[in-house]
Protein backbone atom coordinates (compact mmCIF):
# COMPACT_ATOMS: atom_id res chain seq x y z
CA UNK A 1 0.00 0.00 0.00
CA UNK A 2 1.40 3.08 -0.97
CA UNK A 3 0.14 6.55 1.15
CA UNK A 4 1.73 10.45 -0.71
CA UNK A 5 3.54 12.21 2.46
CA UNK A 6 1.04 14.12 2.95
CA UNK A 7 -1.25 11.44 4.38
CA UNK A 8 1.73 9.90 6.45
CA UNK A 9 1.95 10.49 9.83
CA UNK A 10 4.43 12.43 11.06
CA UNK A 11 6.03 11.57 14.39
CA UNK A 12 8.53 13.56 16.06
CA UNK A 13 10.12 11.74 18.54
CA UNK A 14 12.83 13.99 20.58
CA UNK A 15 15.28 11.83 22.34
CA UNK A 16 16.83 12.70 25.96
CA UNK A 17 20.42 12.98 26.01
CA UNK A 18 20.08 10.93 29.26
CA UNK A 19 19.31 7.79 27.04
CA UNK A 20 23.04 7.18 26.08
CA UNK A 21 24.52 7.09 29.05
CA UNK A 22 25.78 9.92 31.34
CA UNK A 23 27.46 11.80 28.49
CA UNK A 24 25.02 11.55 26.57
CA UNK A 25 25.06 15.21 25.91
CA UNK A 26 28.21 15.00 23.82
CA UNK A 27 26.54 11.96 21.59
CA UNK A 28 22.96 13.12 20.93
CA UNK A 29 22.91 15.34 17.79
CA UNK A 30 25.04 12.49 15.79
CA UNK A 31 23.01 9.58 17.53
CA UNK A 32 20.03 11.49 15.94
CA UNK A 33 21.38 11.74 12.67
CA UNK A 34 22.34 8.14 12.59
CA UNK A 35 18.68 7.18 13.94
CA UNK A 36 17.34 8.63 11.02
CA UNK A 37 19.34 7.29 8.70
CA UNK A 38 18.84 3.58 10.20
CA UNK A 39 15.40 3.37 11.67
CA UNK A 40 13.51 2.93 8.61
CA UNK A 41 9.76 4.14 9.48
CA UNK A 42 6.64 2.17 8.05
CA UNK A 43 5.07 2.85 4.57
CA UNK A 44 2.51 4.51 6.65
CA UNK A 45 4.61 7.37 8.69
CA UNK A 46 7.34 9.66 8.73
CA UNK A 47 9.97 9.14 11.78
CA UNK A 48 12.21 12.57 12.95
CA UNK A 49 14.04 12.02 15.51
CA UNK A 50 15.86 15.17 17.10
CA UNK A 51 17.84 15.66 20.53
CA UNK A 52 15.38 16.08 23.27
CA UNK A 53 16.80 19.71 25.32
CA UNK A 54 13.54 21.19 26.46
CA UNK A 55 11.88 19.16 28.78
CA UNK A 56 8.83 21.49 27.97
CA UNK A 57 8.45 19.89 24.90
CA UNK A 58 6.35 16.60 24.58
CA UNK A 59 8.99 13.24 23.88
CA UNK A 60 6.54 12.09 21.10
CA UNK A 61 4.56 14.82 18.47
CA UNK A 62 2.28 13.61 15.97
CA UNK A 63 1.00 15.07 13.02
CA UNK A 64 -0.41 15.09 9.63
CA UNK A 65 0.57 17.30 6.89
CA UNK A 66 2.32 20.05 9.22
CA UNK A 67 -0.91 19.47 11.54
CA UNK A 68 -0.34 18.57 15.11
CA UNK A 69 -2.85 15.84 16.33
CA UNK A 70 -4.37 15.15 20.06
CA UNK A 71 -3.87 11.79 21.60
CA UNK A 72 -7.34 10.81 20.34
CA UNK A 73 -6.48 12.24 16.44
CA UNK A 74 -3.37 9.65 16.44
CA UNK A 75 -5.50 6.51 17.98
CA UNK A 76 -8.16 6.92 15.28
CA UNK A 77 -5.09 7.03 12.44
CA UNK A 78 -3.65 4.15 13.41
CA UNK A 79 -7.10 2.06 14.28
CA UNK A 80 -7.41 2.75 10.23
CA UNK A 81 -4.44 0.46 9.63
CA UNK A 82 -5.51 -1.68 12.89
CA UNK A 83 -2.60 -0.70 14.78
CA UNK A 84 -2.34 -0.48 18.76
CA UNK A 85 -1.06 2.83 19.42
CA UNK A 86 0.20 1.43 22.74
CA UNK A 87 2.21 -1.64 20.80
CA UNK A 88 3.52 0.70 18.08
CA UNK A 89 5.15 3.08 20.65
CA UNK A 90 6.49 0.19 22.69
CA UNK A 91 7.91 -1.10 19.24
CA UNK A 92 9.38 2.19 18.53
CA UNK A 93 11.04 2.56 21.83
CA UNK A 94 12.49 -1.65 21.49
CA UNK A 95 13.84 -0.08 18.13
CA UNK A 96 15.35 2.96 19.36
CA UNK A 97 17.28 0.93 22.06
CA UNK A 98 18.85 -1.77 19.67
CA UNK A 99 19.67 1.78 17.52
CA UNK A 100 21.83 3.15 20.63
CA UNK A 101 23.12 -0.02 21.02
CA UNK A 102 24.61 -0.26 17.34
CA UNK A 103 25.47 3.65 17.40
CA UNK A 104 27.89 2.75 20.51
CA UNK A 105 29.80 -0.81 18.77
CA UNK A 106 30.02 0.92 15.46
Amino acid sequence: MQITDDKKLRLMYRVEPGCLGPEGAEYIEDFCRYANKHIKSPYYAQFVFLPRYDKQKDERQYSVNSRNLSQLQVKKYFSYFKIDMDGFEEQLDELLTKAIDLYFKR
